[in-house]
């Protein structure tokens, strides 16, 4: 085995939704590498005498998972979870593999600096957070900043999933002595399917919370229905905001045109998006944005706001931009977006392919063998089994 890879957020009984993507990457990697999986969690469990299991979870991950009543970013919870994790570290003989991956670094490498020596291992980092863009609403300068930069205070390379997030923990951390490399997340690709619908229907799918702003967008759409600017609307997912944006159409001219499926499967989205002319978002930011990826890769156009991480992968052939996170400008990004599909200007097998073209599983598992070559785990000789494709 040349890798472990350990996470702290990973779908399980708990949550089969709870850190999907970093499941997903990590099974990605391992069929580049081999490698070994634990999940070492403290779960805060209000009210309960803590409580231990050791679950069998996706990927055949080994979960290490302590219930206990402890509160969510609290130094108790902190210590505990390097405590667990440095057992699990000596039960799992961490020295055998050649390099220490871990998905998150919060708050797993928080107490690093006191156990990092005793295995004698390289660390490996990857992020996916936004919450480094925001500096974690602390104060710059404040002691709970500082300890908030400790994981990336020793120099290990970091894996983030955008130039953006990338250049987010750089600044967060207010250091820029450690390698940094790009690699994204996992993009289910279902490939093109023909439209042929005489009203476009629109469809956006979240975990509607502040962040995700969904309410300039919802009353940008109720503009453009009142001009008399025809399409259907889909809204999937869940989140504190669902009621408030559900009470907003039920009184808005998007009534008739709306429908909200709640929490969605895989296999549920899948199948929406090949029955959807765009996708919708209406984020504040994102540090990547798999919905928006795997829309393209149905060959579905965008709609929204200027985010650098989606800029990324998404160029003008791709998405319509919203000028402004106003009402206004969200009615006039709808009206220019239907008039291009009533005119037959979005192409869904040239935008799938581009998708296809950036997101191929095995040039994400490419990418991960160089980076890790680049950082010095494994040499360019490194032998490997036949691979999927």
């Amino acid at each position: 085995m040349i890798m472990l890879h350990i996470a702290n957020w990973y779908p399980g009984p708990w949550d089969n939704v709870e850190g999907n993507f970093v499941r997903d990457q990590i099974a990605l990697f391992r069929e580049e590498l081999p490698g070994d999986v634990v999940v070492v969690q403290v779960r805060p469990a209000r009210g309960q005498w803590p409580r231990f299991e050791r679950p069998v979870l996706d990927g055949g991950a080994r979960g290490y998972i302590l219930h206990a009543p402890v509160r969510p970013g609290s130094k108790p919870l902190e210590w505990l979870s390097t405590l667990l994790l440095v057992l699990v570290l000596l039960r799992e003989r961490a020295w055998r593999f050649r390099a220490l991956h871990f998905h998150i670094a919060y708050p797993l490498l928080i107490h690093s600096r006191f156990w990092r020596k005793l295995f004698r291992r390289p660390l490996v980092i990857s992020e996916h957070w936004s919450a480094y863009h925001y500096k974690f609403h602390l104060p710059r300068g404040s002691r709970a900043l500082k300890h908030m930069q400790r994981p990336f205070q020793q120099g290990d390379p970091v894996l983030a999933v955008s130039n953006a997030l990338l250049q987010d923990i750089r600044e967060f951390s207010e250091r820029d002595d450690f390698s940094g490399f790009v690699l994204p997340n996992v993009v289910p690709l279902h490939g093109a399917a023909q439209s042929t619908r005489e009203v476009p229907t629109l469809f956006a799918v979240n975990r509607w919370v502040a962040v995700k702003n969904p309410m300039p967008m919802l009353e940008g759409m109720h503009r453009a229905a009142e001009s008399g600017i025809a399409f259907n609307l889909v809204v999937g997912g869940y989140g504190e905001l669902i009621e408030d944006m559900k009470a907003f159409v039920a009184e808005s001219a998007l009534r008739d045109r709306t429908c909200f499926t709640g929490k969605m499967t895989k296999p549920e989205i899948a199948t929406q998006l090949a029955a959807s002319d765009g996708y919708l978002y209406s984020s504040d930011y994102e540090t990547f944005s798999i919905a928006c990826a795997e829309a393209l890769g149905a060959g579905v156009p965008l709609i929204g706001p200027h985010i650098p991480a989606i800029a990324e992968y998404a160029g003008p052939q791709d998405r319509v931009e919203v000028a402004a996170r106003t009402p206004e400008a969200w009615a006039k990004a709808i009206e220019e977006f239907i008039a291009m599909w009533i005119d037959g200007n979005w192409d869904r097998r040239v935008i799938a392919h581009r998708a296809q073209a950036r997101f191929s599983p095995s040039g994400l598992r490419d990418s991960y063998r160089t980076t890790m070559e680049e950082i010095g785990v494994i040499g360019s000789h490194t032998l490997i089994n036949d691979r999927p494709e």
